[in-house]
């Protein structure tokens, strides 16, 4: 039963990880494309 849940916290760890992770990826990803735009929009 613990052994059991041990590994369903580590499953789901590793799916909030790897979720987080593509989230900031993403973020960071809108973050350079905001910056880049706003580089190249000045004259």
């Amino acid at each position: 039963m613990t052994t059991n849940r041990n590994d369903f916290r580590k499953a789901l760890g590793s799916v909030i990880d790897a979720s987080g992770r593509s989230t900031s990826r993403q973020v960071s990803y809108r973050m350079q494309h905001q910056l880049i735009g706003a580089f190249t929009k000045r004259p």
